[in-house]
């Protein structure tokens, strides 16, 4: 029955707020209700917090659902979802809580609508534990643009974890009709560059970075001084509010770009975030596979609504493996895991 509640349990998998944004999305678009409990509840603050229930609300906002539970720091919640309505949106998450994760959470249903929408999000543009607005335009919405969707997006103001203010623009040209998912080629590294965010930061963090970046430990990425762009200036948009600093390695491969973010704070080495930027990089060209860890996760349930694909990644993370136990209870369907190498695997959804 429509009406049947999907009952998902939040500690699955990462136990994270990945389960509740993947619960979402396919919610909205399938239009089946869900309940969840234990929601983020073995994390050090358990329950909702502003970024998740901002998606939650802004899914409200799009589908029209009857939601019970949406307040700061409940652990279950139940959302029965409406009709999707297209159209033009702005949400704000209030604090630096992710941008980008308030839109992987309302974005797919969009991606097979009937019209047109622009969806703004304020909050964290580079923010620790999240894709920064430069993966999701750079690496993700090339992958879902061979779906048949069409998208734009844009970055009016950066925003940092501490205070937030950033403000991305996201417009959606639905798919006309859908073409499964196939990716099989990684391609070479052709070139490489970076860009390092550090606003409001102590002397010579930046610097520090970039001398990372260009040490001989880096030197297969073949980054050079002219590839490297420092974000640590004023702005067009006025004044930053608050500190930040992030560290971005752009690969381009093949006919594809993949984005690297590695976050700072408070008693994290600057060295240490540039390393594990490239670290990451070079990993990933080394593993010789299409696509990238993080994005894999992210790929799922635009797939699953797409009418499924395959692809190889480098490794299968908690988040994916989340993603795909919750597909499975949405719609049925069990992908297959064929490994490759040792941490490789081609992921198979029907």
């Amino acid at each position: 029955m429509k009406d049947e509640y999907i009952i998902i349990d939040g500690r699955m998998g990462e136990g994270g707020g990945q389960v509740l944004r993947a619960s979402i999305a396919l919610s909205m678009a399938l239009g089946k209700p869900f309940r969840i409990s234990n929601i983020r509840v073995n994390r050090p603050k358990p329950g909702l917090k502003r970024q998740h229930l901002t998606c939650v609300n802004a899914a409200q906002a799009v589908c029209g659902a009857t939601v019970d539970g949406n307040a700061i720091n409940s652990l279950e919640l139940s959302f029965a979802p409406g009709p999707v309505r297209p159209g033009e949106y702005e949400f704000n998450v209030g604090t630096g809580g992710s941008v980008t994760m308030v839109l992987q959470a309302i974005m797919p249903p969009l991606l097979f609508g009937k019209r047109p929408s622009r969806l703004t999000v304020t909050g964290g543009t580079h923010v620790p534990f999240a894709p920064p607005f430069e993966f999701m335009r750079d690496t993700l919405f090339p992958r879902l643009e061979t779906l048949g969707v069409r998208l734009a997006a844009r970055m009016d103001r950066v925003g940092y974890m501490d205070i937030g203010g950033g403000s991305v623009t996201v417009d959606i040209q639905p798919a006309a009709e859908t073409t499964p998912f196939q990716e099989s080629e990684a391609g070479g590294l052709e070139s490489a560059e970076a860009t390092v965010y550090g606003h409001n930061l102590p002397e010579g963090v930046v610097d520090r970075e970039i001398d990372v970046l260009l040490s001989d430990a880096n030197a297969p990425l073949g980054l050079t001084p002219e590839t490297i762009r420092r974000e640590d200036g004023p702005t067009k948009s006025g004044p930053i509010a608050g500190a930040g600093n992030m560290v971005l390695v752009i690969v381009r491969h093949g006919r594809h770009t993949t984005v690297f973010g590695e976050c700072g704070w408070r008693g994290r080495a600057a060295e240490v975030v540039a390393r594990q930027a490239c670290k990451r990089a070079l990993y990933f060209i080394r593993a010789g596979m299409p696509i990238e860890a993080h994005l894999a996760d992210q790929l799922l349930v635009p797939l699953a609504l797409a009418g499924g694909g395959a692809f190889a990644t480098e490794k299968i993370t908690s988040h994916t493996r989340t993603c795909l136990t919750v597909i499975e209870q949405f719609t049925g369907r069990k992908a297959m895991l064929t490994p490759i190498d040792k941490k490789g695997a081609r992921i198979t959804l029907p």
